[in-house]
């Protein structure tokens, strides 16, 4: 009788201990993603995609995945062309907050064709349930631009000083006064650097300004465009500038950005990951840029009509925009983005 009594004291410890263990690897699977370890997933990711492999990384049963604002099954799209990568150029940042990773890296598909992704994922108990691509290939990508995409910037990959950092929600604050400033072509809305410089698909699109083209000869200019060119001069060098640019109103184009997600905010990193998607219906058809002196020109917009969804990458530091890293292709007018 005490044997008995002996084995079923021993049975019910060994049982606490084996619910005590199994509750300690659920904490543990349930227990949030630091930004290591959302880095971590991400790279995990890239490589799967590689080894054309889903099983390779922890995918949630109920996973949602577009690529180019499709959705489509996971293993479709870029699971089945990706063939090298990352390469050199990689950016992350992520989030623990909102347990979401971004990264935009250059990667290779169909043997050496590039393409640069622009990927986010969402995490859940450790696993993927949100999965994101937008893959702009060769067609956006001007040997100009790819020339830009050969290294990240410095200021895109490097820690913000620990003593300068700030809060999360007010790098997400700043990172939306960017779409702000676009819609209502104000550039004061958004409190850019005097050195910040924006990149679209590599190219250098504001805020440095690109050498000049080599002369050719070629019929001179009517004398109309010859004067809005000359009233531009009046600008001065602010016209480069991330805000002075856009005050222009040069982007009057541009007839909504929807779907803004800005949602990912890397303090350590000072990044400011967001997703949209651009209208542009093409019923602007030229725009008043006001010059120092009063003068106001009228100047043709930029005409077409399309949708692109684009992910732009804004760099904080001290509260200001230094760096836009930004990724974006034509689709047709109208297009969702899928994430609605």
């Amino acid at each position: 009788m005490q044997i008995t009594r002996f084995v079923s004291f021993v049975a019910a410890i060994a049982s606490i201990a084996l619910f005590a263990a199994s509750a300690s690897v659920f904490a543990a699977q349930d227990s949030p993603c630091d930004r290591h370890c959302l880095v971590d997933m991400m790279k995990q990711y890239l490589a799967a995609l590689v080894k054309h492999d889903p099983s390779a990384v922890p995918l949630s049963e109920e996973i949602k995945f577009t690529e180019n604002t499709a959705n489509i099954p996971v293993g479709r799209g870029l699971w089945v062309t990706a063939s090298s990568g990352p390469l050199d150029f990689q950016i992350y940042a992520a989030d623990p907050v909102a347990q979401q990773v971004a990264c935009l890296a250059m990667m290779q598909e169909n043997g050496d064709q590039n393409v640069l992704l622009g990927a986010r994922l969402k995490i859940i108990d450790g696993k993927i349930i949100e999965a994101e691509h937008l893959a702009v290939r060769n067609d956006d990508l001007s040997e100009h631009g790819l020339a830009g995409l050969q290294k990240p910037r410095p200021g895109l990959v490097e820690d913000v000083p620990p003593s300068e950092r700030i809060q999360r929600w007010e790098l997400l604050r700043i990172g939306r006064t960017y779409y702000e400033a676009l819609t209502k072509e104000d550039g004061t809305l958004a409190p850019f650097a005097d050195e910040c410089a924006r990149h679209e698909n590599g190219m250098i699109t504001a805020g440095t300004t690109p050498a000049k083209p080599k002369e050719k000869s070629a019929p001179e200019l009517d004398p109309e465009r010859e004067k809005v060119l000359k009233a531009l001069e009046a600008l001065g060098p602010d016209v480069r500038k991330c805000s002075g640019q856009i005050s222009t109103a040069a982007f009057t184009y541009i007839s909504e950005i929807r779907n803004r997600r800005v949602e990912i905010a890397d303090v350590q990193k000072g990044l400011v990951v967001g997703f949209s998607m651009f209208s542009h219906d093409s019923t602007v058809k030229e725009y008043e840029t006001k010059l120092p002196d009063g003068e106001v020109i009228k100047r043709p917009s930029y005409q077409g009509t399309f949708n692109l969804p684009a992910m732009h990458i804004c760099k904080i530091r001290q509260g200001k925009i230094y760096e836009i890293e930004a990724i974006g292709f034509a689709l047709p007018y109208g297009t969702k983005s899928g994430w609605e």
